[in-house]
């Protein structure tokens, strides 16, 4: 009544061995790291996010500006 039932014990085997799976990681991340500086993304003025604030508050002020000639 109180006797529990053992663990399963399952016998698995990876598909690739220790010494395959090291070699692919280190050649994986060789090629990410060269992927990563080839790639510098150039950033325009016009999509900076001071820049963006900037014509934000621009807008508003001209909103105001447009609103007080309405009435």
């Amino acid at each position: 009544m109180f006797n529990q039932k053992p663990n399963r014990k399952f016998n698995y085997k990876t598909r690739f061995s220790e010494s395959q799976r090291g070699e692919s990681d280190k050649e994986l991340k060789a090629k990410w790291a060269e992927l990563r500086g080839n790639t510098k993304r150039k950033g325009n003025f016009l999509t900076s996010l001071p820049a963006l604030i900037i014509f934000l508050v621009a807008v508003f002020v001209l909103i105001y500006i447009l609103n007080g000639y309405i009435k």
